[in-house]
């Protein structure tokens, strides 16, 4: 990097099973970064004027499908900044996913060569999602995680399953009818609980969700972002099953059957995956 410059940087985390929480460092010191957006979402842009507001964090965390983008200041000339993922603690059933370097940031005095960002060329965009915050929810629903050891050859020795309550644990299988259907129009109220002793990565095609809760806590509205994938916290073995509560948008133009799942692909593919269909409003 050019020595008293930033750079903006999008950063997508394409591995089937690795769990990122990326930092820069100079020395033992986390820097701060800008964030811009999340999942292809500005941050702050569900305050009315669909701007966005840049927000400062230490560290980011990027489940496999994550996406974030963010502004990176060059060290100081002479110091090496490491662009790293901090340790992550999935849980007493996790894979291992350590502290680790991934690239080694040097600042130059000559110029980058390097496009600048352009300058905004007019008004926003109307968003898809907008005013989902305050929309009449139609439904809700409640779902969790599960997982036993396996006496066949499912991934790692385990049965993965997302199960809606109520309804049977069963594996995924393509073939069977829908777990979940609703209607063009829905907005819909989802708690995913983790029943588990590692992490899952809740996800869903086609549509981004609005964070509500996590772990029953509400999220301040103005800090309320959407996503489509988020950490469900692992379950210690006694107390409260952690869980997220996520608003679903079904206002839009999507029509049809699509899935949801784990994107810890190892859990995907063992199980960990459901149907939902969305009928026209006609």
């Amino acid at each position: 990097m050019q020595a008293g410059t930033q750079e903006f940087w999008r950063v997508a985390n394409a591995s089937a099973n690795t769990i990122l929480d990326l930092q820069v460092k100079v020395g033992n010191r986390a820097q701060p970064l800008q964030i811009v957006g999340l999942d292809g979402v500005p941050v702050g842009s569900q305050d009315g004027t669909a701007q966005g507001t840049i927000i400062t964090q230490r560290d980011i965390l990027l489940p496999p499908a994550g996406r974030a983008e963010f502004i990176v200041s060059a060290p100081r000339p002479g110091r090496k900044a490491v662009l790293m993922t901090e340790a992550i603690d999935g849980g007493p059933a996790a894979d291992s996913n350590p502290e680790r370097p991934i690239a080694t940031i040097e600042t130059t005095n000559t110029a980058a060569r390097m496009e600048r960002m352009p300058e905004r060329s007019g008004p926003p965009h109307a968003q898809r999602f907008a005013g989902l915050a305050d929309a009449e929810v139609t439904a809700k629903r409640d779902l969790y995680f599960s997982e036993i050891p396996s006496t066949g050859s499912r991934t790692e020795g385990f049965k993965f399953y997302i199960t809606v309550k109520g309804q049977f644990q069963k594996l995924f299988d393509p073939n069977d009818p829908p777990d979940i259907t609703t209607t063009q129009g829905a907005v819909e109220d989802w708690t995913i609980e983790n029943h588990t002793a590692e992490v899952h990565e809740f996800h869903i095609h086609q549509i981004h969700f609005l964070l509500l809760a996590v772990n029953g806590k509400k999220v301040p509205k103005q800090q309320q972002q959407f996503y489509d994938t988020y950490q469900v916290p692992y379950w210690a073995g006694d107390g409260p099953f952690p869980s997220i509560k996520v608003r679903m948008d079904f206002r839009g133009p999507t029509v049809g059957e699509f899935v949801y799942h784990c994107h810890i692909l190892d859990h995907e593919d063992g199980g960990m995956m459901g149907i939902i269909r969305v009928l026209p409003k006609s």
